[in-house]
């Protein structure tokens, strides 16, 4: 009797310190208390619902409200959670005089390109219109940062893919969305710029 509890407790202590389980078990992304505000972030200042969040400084998002398209887990779950390279770059608006406005301390999201992100990025950054609330478990999925004082930014361990690129400037009286498309291939870092010209 004791040696068999003995040696169950040995087993369970190997597979718990070995790799055996490590591929059997689906482990969810903690989430912390910023859930709730990311989700109210996103839904205002990144992903297509604030009025006075501009693509341009001159047009505005329509007042036709789309619906988003249903969440395409499956496309999700094959992302890559971690990697390697580093996206570093810079953020501002040119005011077509040469002068930069630099976006200081504003906050950045990588976004995977999947169907789900397509569709904000067509219809809400492109054309201006809003979208219903984003799905929460996008949160699982998007990186964060926050811009220096320079206007400078860096997202660390990012996985091989594609993403949108995401964040606003201020303008004074309005904030200016940007959003690019970058592509990060072999686990190398690149050095982007997020920036538009004011019309």
């Amino acid at each position: 009797m004791f040696r068999s509890r003995l040696l169950l407790s040995v087993v369970s202590i190997v597979l718990l310190f070995s790799n055996c389980t490590r591929n059997n078990i689906a482990v969810q992304p903690k989430e912390d208390n910023s859930g709730e505000k990311w989700a109210n972030e996103t839904n205002v200042t990144a992903l297509g619902q604030d009025d006075n969040l501009t693509t341009t400084d001159s047009t505005e998002l329509k007042d036709k409200v789309l619906p988003r398209v249903a969440f395409p887990i499956a496309q999700y779950n094959r992302l890559s959670r971690r990697g390697r390279a580093t996206v570093r770059g810079q953020i501002y608006l040119d005011d077509g005089y040469g002068k930069k406005i630099l976006a200081k301390n504003t906050r950045l999201y990588l976004n995977p390109v999947t169907s789900y992100s397509k569709q904000w990025y067509r219809e809400s950054y492109i054309k201006g219109y809003k979208l219903t609330k984003a799905d929460s478990r996008l949160y699982n999925y998007l990186k964060f940062t926050t811009s220096d004082n320079s206007g400078k930014f860096a997202f660390y361990g990012v996985p091989n893919g594609a993403y949108y690129i995401i964040g606003s400037v201020n303008n004074g009286s309005s904030k200016i969305r940007i959003a690019n498309e970058i592509s990060v291939y072999n686990s190398k870092s690149i050095n982007t710029t997020l920036s538009r010209t004011i019309d």
